[in-house]
């Protein structure tokens, strides 16, 4: 068993003895008698630090005894300084902690229960079984970081296993045996829980909780959260970004909001025009191909090489050529080549999809062209991987040819 230091006023360093060290595939795992370093558990991160001076990059449980993976041997029955690095070990506190507040909270304010707990490098996420609204999550963090800011006391009691059926916590614990960790928040005002993991003496020392992100999840809301050092560094990003938007807009951070809003809209009615000349455009290219088309059977078969369009170029005329309201059953096929090969769309009016489906002929342009693509009876766009050549043009059309005088 291994004695775990850091529960004693979250010690960084103790004295040890080396019990086992063991070669595995990317270094040595070495088993102490007691540590300070903290092993992956409770969703917490593991710390890093030092055994003498082998690098201990993970810890790890084993039962009751915890092994770190270090860099370096360390010989059994050496006696060693463990050290824990500061900074990982106090990031990791305060986003437990922060956790711990959070889940708190979400309890008392809207009986939401914590069923998921993720500690990353860069985030954290709890995993709520209640959809909260936009305005439940901000009274969330709002009440979460007063909380922090009362800078209310952090304390622990360990209790057996079998006496937690008398102790109210927020998450019921069933079947635990032997010495059992409870943590609490302003005497379980904020919080309370089973917990191993590593905590700030008041809760002021976590800064700040600041949501990143939210989201509905399996019945539920998965909030993403940073705290402390990490929500300082995501309100400086955020500040920077600021900035610069102020200084691209010439525009005082209270107004930047307006000043985009208005760029949206001119964006927006600057996009709906060109749409519009874009269909227009269309428009009058498919009455040109439509008066120079060969008719096959009564209907009108266009196979033209698009050069300088772009996909949604090729679908507007052959929507154009097509649409419902045409008077002239029509079957259309376009190509624009590209750097990457050429893109295709296909079209028919309703009546030449009688004698040639789209699906069809997208089958055979795929397997002429060495093609990807699908769609319906009416429409199907796709991509090729080689640029269309005037053989491919003749062959196709063919293939048109003898399907509508079939």
């Amino acid at each position: 068993m291994t004695k775990r230091a850091y529960y004693e006023n979250g010690a960084l360093e103790c004295e040890a003895t080396v019990l086992r060290c063991r070669a595995v595939e990317n270094g040595f795992e070495i088993l102490t008698d007691v540590t300070s370093i903290f092993p992956e558990s409770g969703g917490q991160l593991s710390d890093t630090g030092f055994i003498g001076n082998s690098r201990v990059t993970h810890a790890r449980e084993e039962g009751s005894e915890v092994w770190h993976l270090c860099d370096k041997a360390v010989e059994a029955g050496a006696k060693v300084k463990i050290a824990a690095d500061a900074g990982p070990r106090l990031d990791h506190t305060q986003q437990h902690s922060g956790e711990h507040i959070l889940s708190g909270m979400a309890s008392k304010l809207f009986g939401a229960k914590n069923v998921g707990f993720h500690m990353a490098e860069d985030y954290a996420t709890i995993d709520l079984d209640t959809q909260l609204t936009h305005e439940q999550i901000k009274e969330l963090q709002r009440e979460a970081n007063r909380a922090v800011q009362r800078n209310v006391p952090v304390t622990y009691e360990t209790v057996q296993g079998e006496e937690l059926e008398h102790i109210t916590l927020r998450k019921q614990a069933k079947g635990l045996k032997g010495d059992i960790r409870i943590v609490y928040f302003d005497g379980g005002e904020v919080d309370s829980c089973t917990c191993c993991g590593t905590h700030l003496a008041a809760t002021g020392g976590v800064g700040t909780i600041l949501f990143t992100d939210a989201q509905h999840y399996k019945g539920g809301t998965r909030l993403w959260f940073v705290c402390g050092g990490r929500a300082t560094a995501a309100v400086r990003t955020v500040q920077n970004i600021v900035s610069a938007l102020g200084k691209q807009y010439s525009t005082s951070r209270e107004e930047l909001p307006a000043a985009i809003r208005k760029q949206a809209d001119e964006l927006a009615s600057s996009k709906s025009e060109l749409r519009e000349k874009s269909r227009r455009l269309a428009s009058a290219e498919s009455v040109s191909l439509l008066s120079t088309a060969e008719r096959i059977k009564g209907i009108a078969v266009v196979c033209s090489v698009m050069d300088g369009s772009t996909a949604n170029d090729l679908k507007l005329t052959a929507d154009e050529l097509c649409k419902k309201d045409s008077t002239v059953p029509c079957v259309s096929l376009f190509f624009a080549p590209n750097a990457g090969g050429t893109d295709y769309c296909m079209a028919c009016t309703e009546d030449a999809a009688i004698k040639l489906s789209m699906r069809e002929l997208c089958t055979a342009v795929n397997c002429i062209m060495n093609g990807k693509g699908g769609g319906n009876q009416l429409l199907a766009r796709g991509k090729t991987t080689r640029t269309v050549q005037k053989s491919d043009c003749d062959m196709l059309r063919s293939y048109i040819e003898k399907v509508l005088k079939s």
